[in-house]
């Protein structure tokens, strides 16, 4: 089973709190320091730091996102033993975020045998000690956090996935009843422990559980996809359905929300609609692919017209336009990002700006894709003489170009031009020989 619980949570740190959607996120300004930033810190150690100030200026790149300033400030006060346990707790947070999840774990245990009874970063040290598959010692930070603070319902929810992890649900239900008890409208809480009835066996108590979640957040996507799996187990297809398609709704950009949809409708012997999800998966897939190149070369306007062509196919014409602008801003003179732009207009009718757009990306040279979507655009608008020279000038040869021909036949007849008529029929039928059928048709 694809299942779709909060296990997540216990790789983001709660006092940043983890993503609410499943789209591609945004890169964040990494620790990795360049020889001529070592430099700047080496000098600037040999002038003494404010602790207090410094902590301040720390603080504020942190709520930004700029680590790669803020990291240099804390190795300098660590370097002059004057770093306080906040100070380390912060500088965890960003090896964490690096992907060093090791030293994080170590920055964190200096902060706490400074400040021994922080709750919240013992609970932090769980979620850290759970990456690296540290259980036992994950299971005493998470324990440590409740003692401290027994009204903590996020140490209590933390733990209980733990237990989840760890197939004993007995046990985690309790700890969801913790939270629940000490946070009635703790959402996640809910959602979880209806995964870990559904784990048990127990159907109609998890969707009792996803169902409160659901009404606490009506935009509540985990219990809409979780909800579906028990339907399914009951039996009841046809409203598991509804709610995958629920979650799709809220997000429609996550694979597996198609794939379990896909299985629902499978199991009502619709193969019909189980084939257009699983190409719809792979249609999300080959965006989020798209999308992660994007991520790590965000400057390459080429990816983005890939990306724009992607939702084109998808008809996500807004979409489709938002990423030729993108491309476009990168590279003025980028032919492709046009071409595309007269694509999409022309997809939705607009043939006057369609052939603007082809006719800009033609001046940056031949450009047989452009020649021949203006063509298609000037036929769908009536100029037949300019259809045929673009065609001509893109060498296609197929129904379209022939029609065009068949059409302007007819206007040469009606001005009297025989022999230009017959001319263009004669060519309209060597290019389709079933095209006097296809126009009567």
């Amino acid at each position: 089973m694809r299942n779709s619980i909060s296990v997540g949570l216990l790789v983001c740190f709660l006092l940043i709190g983890c993503s609410k959607n499943e789209q591609p996120a945004p890169e964040s300004k990494a620790v990795t320091k360049s020889s001529s930033e070592k430099a700047e810190g080496n000098q600037n150690q040999k002038e003494k730091l404010d602790p207090q100030k410094t902590m301040k200026q720390v603080k504020a790149y942190f709520n930004e996102g700029n680590y790669r300033a803020a990291f240099p400030l804390l190795d300098q006060l660590h370097a002059q033993k004057s770093c306080p346990a906040q100070g380390y707790a912060v500088r965890a947070q960003i090896l964490d975020h690096s992907g060093l999840t090791s030293q994080a774990i170590s920055s964190l245990t200096m902060a706490l045998t400074k400040e021994r009874d922080r709750a919240d970063w013992h609970n932090m040290l769980g979620l850290l000690l759970v990456k690296i598959k540290k259980i036992p010692l994950a299971e005493q930070a998470f324990t440590k956090a409740v003692e401290i603070d027994p009204q903590f319902s996020k140490a209590f929810n933390n733990r209980g996935l733990m237990y989840i992890a760890m197939q004993e649900f007995g046990t985690a239900i309790n700890d969801f009843n913790e939270a629940i008890q000490t946070s009635p409208k703790y959402v996640d809480a809910y959602n979880n422990r209806g995964y870990a009835y559904l784990e048990m066996g127990n159907y109609s108590k998890a969707i009792e559980n996803f169902t409160r979640a659901i009404a606490l957040q009506p935009d509540y996507v985990k219990g809409y996809n979780n909800r579906g799996f028990a339907l399914i187990k009951m039996g009841n297809a046809e409203q598991a359905v509804e709610d995958f398609t629920k979650a799709i709704e809220l997000s429609p950009y996550t694979v597996k929300h198609y794939l379990h949809r896909r299985d629902a409708w499978l199991a009502m012997k619709n193969e019909q609609a189980a084939e257009q999800d699983l190409k719809q998966a792979r249609w999300v897939q080959q965006l989020i692919l798209i999308s992660n190149k994007i991520t790590r070369d965000d400057k390459n306007a080429e990816l983005f017209v890939e990306r724009a062509r992607h939702f084109l196919s998808g008809k996500q014409y807004d979409k489709a336009l938002e990423d030729v602008a993108h491309a476009l801003k990168r590279d003025k003179t980028l032919a492709e990002a046009y071409t595309t732009k007269a694509k999409v207009q022309f997809e939705q009718k607009e043939f006057q700006p369609a052939i603007a757009s082809c006719t800009e990306a033609l001046t940056f040279g031949q450009n047989y894709e452009a020649s021949s979507l203006r063509g298609d655009a000037y036929l769908a608008i009536g100029k037949i003489d300019e259809a045929i020279t673009d065609y001509e000038t893109a060498q296609r040869f197929d129904w379209e170009v022939a029609k065009a021909f068949w059409q302007r036949a007819d206007i040469r007849k009606g001005k009297g031009d025989a022999a230009g008529a017959q001319s263009d029929r004669a060519t309209a039928l060597k290019l389709d020989p079933q095209i006097e059928k296809r126009i009567i048709k």
